[in-house]
């Protein structure tokens, strides 16, 4: 268990080994980093505090707000590891702070990264994310009757939080008028490149025109031809399985701005949810197949 005095200990002196301090860190693969290497120290135990920076000879205590959640972005780190080390974290005061602080305990077995070949895509990586921000997104009342806009800030603030970078309404590519730039509701750079566009929409029916607008929009917006992209769409409909299938249906026989290829609507069996739907199209965009991801997000109140 986290040991406030084994803490303390640690932090009178700047030099310990087993002691690794981060002013904020939620990174998944960082968390992964630090854990590993913690296991892999001859000594008995080590700590990860969150909430405490390091300077030159000293420790700083900086506190993170009560807010601040990481169990998920701890679960995904375990992921990335060959090995599940021994850890334990919980919030503790320090000095009248709140930090976090993580526990990793020596194991007999070296631990690594997992192959790149055991571990998820990060299509699908990102696909759990934004999944997981849809499902916060349906259990708040405020949003029942809120604007795209409100919703898209609220799935916005939720994958800042576990560490993509986003941009809402920017100004890119070419308007469905194809006059001028248009808007994208949210863009994600990774590594400072572009990663995925998310193209978000109310609706209260199968409004056909309106969602192909917003289905053209997509490839007007991604000008570098992503690996994929995301229509997300808040619903508000009493028949939620029946526009479901109607909206499959539609989609697998839109004309897009680019040749598709297949469709697949079974792409969400590993989520087992009624109220939160996505199906895939891939297209052949100048002879590389890309991945369109149709989202539907049941909103209650109907």
């Amino acid at each position: 268990m986290v040991d406030t005095n084994e803490i303390l200990q640690l932090l009178q002196s700047p030099d310990s080994k087993n002691l690794i301090c981060r002013k904020l860190e939620f990174r998944p693969r960082n968390l992964a980093m630090f854990i590993a290497a913690l296991s892999n120290l001859p000594e008995e135990y080590g700590y990860i505090l969150i909430g405490v920076k390091k300077e030159t000879d000293k420790y700083c205590i900086h506190g993170i707000s009560p807010e601040f959640k990481i169990s998920e972005s701890i679960n995904r780190a375990l992921d990335l590891l060959s090995e599940q080390p021994l850890i334990d974290f919980e919030r503790v005061t320090i000095e009248g702070n709140n930090i976090f602080a993580i526990k990793v305990k020596k194991v007999p077995i070296s631990v690594f990264f997992k192959p790149a070949h055991l571990l998820q895509s990060q299509p699908e990586l990102f696909i759990r994310d934004l999944y997981l921000a849809c499902i916060k997104l349906q259990s708040r009342k405020l949003y029942v009757d809120a604007t795209e806009d409100e919703r898209n800030d609220f799935i916005t603030d939720l994958l800042e939080t576990n560490g993509y970078h986003l941009k809402d309404q920017t100004r890119r590519g070419s308007s469905a008028a194809g006059k001028s730039s248009g808007e994208v509701d949210i863009f994600i750079n990774k590594n400072g490149m572009p990663f995925t566009i998310i193209e978000a929409l109310n609706l209260d029916s199968l409004n056909t025109n309106y969602l192909n607008t917003h289905l053209n929009k997509i490839y007007s917006y991604d000008t570098t031809g992503n690996a994929f992209n995301i229509c997300l769409s808040y619903v508000k409909v009493k028949d939620f399985g029946s526009f479901w299938d109607r909206y499959c249906a539609h989609v697998k026989g839109h004309e897009y701005p680019v040749m598709l290829i297949s469709s697949d609507t079974s792409a969400d069996n590993d989520y087992g949810y009624s109220d939160i739907r996505f199906m895939t199209t891939t297209h052949n965009r100048s002879g590389k197949l890309t991945h369109l991801y149709h989202m539907c997000v049941k909103i209650q109140g109907v």
